[in-house]
Order: structure tokens, then sequence, then C-alpha cells
């Protein structure tokens, strides 16, 4: 059953201006914060990159940057978590330092891939001493600029980080900020948002089957991810659907297997009005038999959605915490001995940002019309969005996914796939 929003926010510690934060990290928090906790893993610490490209003069000086972020940080205290303590225990407060800037001059990077990007993360960010949030500012030749934010995936999700951007680019406009006005965590949204399932409804005792790889099983001994940037065309509808079934149709030319495919779910939607920059995101899995077309996916995502599946938290999970964050990371990473033998959790995971305001993410020097984002390595990743009419996707594999010729087979089945509607 859908979940009344008004009822949501009953249950919720009244929504007003946020100006700190002194609460518990939450068990999703304290799972991304394990990510590259550990030396034993091959991953480094989770971070969520944005990437905005557009044309850039000398109008905006460091001062006027630097003021920007400040403002923001001022009425947004998400941007300056510091973390407290050890392990259940552990507190965000937010009296940690704001987000830094860097500035950066000639930059040659044309956001289609992570090669020629690694500046972004060339500076260490810090959960502890800070600073978790970093506004990067990279001018390029003929006119053209990057602004990229940078944070760390524990402290913000996707629709938090574009509150962040759209609150630097008010205050570069001299409007009004919209500030935060949550100082309590996702999973309290959660046990807000959980309504008892229908006492007629059935409760399985079937074990759901696993995941598989999208590609068949990893082969080769090369490490890391690759990812790529592709124009799909102008916006069309059931593009998400199709996506999800081009990708599953990919699985299928592997195996038979049922394939997984995880949707990231803003929380938001329980709480019309919340304005955050921090984690307020969980995920439905979809699942995809051989032959299932655009309409099945949709039936399927809306019925997890109208049933609320996303909400679905057991206190159980709050034994995470008490596992050391290095632990938890190597109990669950990729490291030298299981890259090539660990299983999946999901077939792959499509994140769908929906259009971007250009205009809202532009002030008087920098004019928005370019867009590009890290997806999380490990597995099989696709970020849709659409900017000025125009989709892309920017899609993630592992090398040992991609091996073999396989991933340069996927992207050319995507591209045919996606963009056969208008050639």
């Amino acid at each position: 059953m859908p979940y009344e929003a008004t009822e949501v926010l009953s249950r919720l510690p009244k929504l007003a201006h946020a100006v700190e934060i002194n609460r518990p990290v939450s068990t999703p928090e304290y799972y991304h914060a394990s990510v590259g906790a550990s030396a034993h893993t091959l991953e480094g610490p989770r971070n969520v990159i944005f990437v905005l490209g557009g044309r850039m003069d000398d109008t905006l000086t460091r001062a006027d940057w630097q003021r920007a972020i400040d403002q923001v940080a001022a009425v947004n205290p998400g941007l300056r978590l510091r973390w407290e303590g050890r392990l259940g225990f552990s507190r965000w407060r937010s009296d940690g330092p704001p987000p830094r800037l860097r500035m950066l001059d000639h930059v040659e990077w044309d956001l289609n891939s992570q090669e020629g990007g690694e500046f972004i993360t060339a500076e260490p960010l810090s959960l502890t001493t800070g600073p978790t949030v970093e506004l990067i500012v990279a001018r390029q030749a003929n006119g053209r600029g990057l602004v990229i934010l940078r944070t760390l995936h524990a402290i913000v999700d996707g629709m938090g980080g574009f509150h962040a951007m759209y609150e630097i680019f008010r205050a570069l406009r001299g409007e009004p900020l919209l500030g935060s006005n949550a100082a309590f965590s996702d999973v309290d949204l959660m046990r807000a948002a959980q309504s008892k399932a229908p006492q007629d409804e059935p409760k399985s005792t079937e074990k759901a089957p696993p995941a598989y790889w999208l590609t068949g099983e990893p082969a080769g001994e090369v490490l890391g991810d690759d990812w790529t940037r592709m124009k799909l065309g102008p916006v069309r509808k059931q593009l998400l659907a199709r996506l999800a079934v081009a990708l599953t149709e990919i699985a299928h030319q592997h195996s038979d297997h049922e394939v997984v495919i995880a949707i990231p779910v803003d929380l938001r939607r329980h709480a019309p009005g919340l304005k955050s920059t921090i984690n307020f995101s969980s995920m439905v899995h979809v699942r995809m038999q051989k032959g299932d077309g655009p309409e099945v996916f949709q039936q399927r995502l809306q019925a997890l959605l109208e049933s609320g599946k996303e909400v679905a938290y057991h206190p159980v999970l709050n034994l995470v915490r008490w596992l050391p964050l290095a632990w938890l990371d190597r109990l669950l990473g990729r490291s030298l001995k299981n890259y090539q033998t660990r299983k999946p959790l999901e077939t792959f995971l499509i994140s769908n940002i929906g259009r971007l305001d250009t205009v809202a993410m532009s002030a008087y020097g920098f004019q928005m019309d370019e867009f590009s984002a890290f997806p999380q390595p490990g597995n099989a990743f696709a970020i849709l969005y659409s900017v000025e009419g125009e989709m892309y996707v920017i899609f993630n594999l592992p090398r040992v996914l991609s091996s073999q010729g396989r991933g340069e087979a996927c992207l050319n089945y995507l591209k045919t796939q996606l963009m056969a509607e208008h050639g």
C-alpha cells in the first residue's frame, strides 16, 4: 500500500531550519563509511562526484566561490559533518570544517571517462578531521571550465549533492538559500514511513535466487573499473525501462538466470518539503526473467514503490555498527583474494537522475551546459540523466567483467538498442 505523506510526517521530528546536527551514525551511513577502510581491500573511500561543464570567464573570483561555499555550509550542516566515536557509539557532529575549495588551471578532460579526471580525487577527504566535502573549480581551454562537487558518500547522497550544487549557485546569484530542515537520519525516515503489510498477504518462505554478474563469470587478472559516458539522443519515453531491458538482454546472452536490477530510491518522497544534503536514499530490487519487456519492468518497479519496499528496515541491521569499519570493509569489499570469486548483490544498478536544470546550476560567469558523474565501482552501474533535452548514460564495468571483448560488446549493444529510434 502507498504511504500517506501526512502520516509519515507526523511520526518524524518537525521539519524546521536545521543549523546543527548531533546524532548517531545510521547503519547505511556506517556501511558507506566502511568502504575503503581496510588496507586489504581494493576500493578507495566511497565518493559522490558530480561534474558540471560550461562556459566560464574571469567574472567569478576565488573570493566569490569561497563566499558562496561559506554561506551554503552555514545553513546546511550536513556539509560540515565530523565523525566522533567508534562502533555503535559513532556520532555525527556538525562542527567540522566547511567544504574545501580547490582552484585549478589548464585542466584537460572531456568528461567521457575517468581517464584525465584523476585530479578530482588527488586530495584526501576525511570523515574524522575533515574536510568531507570539496568544490573544485577548474579552468579549461576555449573559455570553458568545470565546477565539481566531491564528497564522501557516508554524508551525501545523489539528491543531497544536487541540493548542495543548487545552493552554491543560489549563493553566487545572490538569491536566498533554502538551507536544510532535517537533522534526523535516513533510518529515522524509514521507520516513520514503514507500514504493515495487509494481514491477508501471504508471506513467502522461498529464498530469492541469487544475483549473477551482467557479462558472465569474472575473467582475467586486471584490476579496477572503467566507465564511459554515451549520448543517447533526444529525451524519449520509457528510456529507464528500455535501458533496464537492454541490460537484462545482455545478461541473458550469458545465462538464463533471473536478473536482479537495483534501483536507488529517494526517501525524501515520503516527507514532502524535506531539504537536506545528507543521505536519504535506499534501494529496491526489480527481478526480470528472460523475455520480459519494458512494461513488465515498469509494472514491477511501480509495485515495489507503491508497497514501500525502500523503507523496509529491520532493527537487527543495527548490529552492523558494532563491527569495526575495517572489518566490515574486508567482509564485503573486493580484495586480491576474492575479486574473481565474490558474488554480486545485484546484476546491475541504474541510478535515474532525471533532468538537470542548467539555469539553476549557472551564475554570471559560468553557464552550465554539460554534466558527468563518477559511478560507483565494483559492478555494472549505469547513471541515466538528461541535459537540455538530450539523454545520456554513464556506464561502469569492472575490468574482470569487460575482459575478452565483453565490455566493448556491451557498449555496442546498448548503443544499438537505445539509439535506434533516432538513427
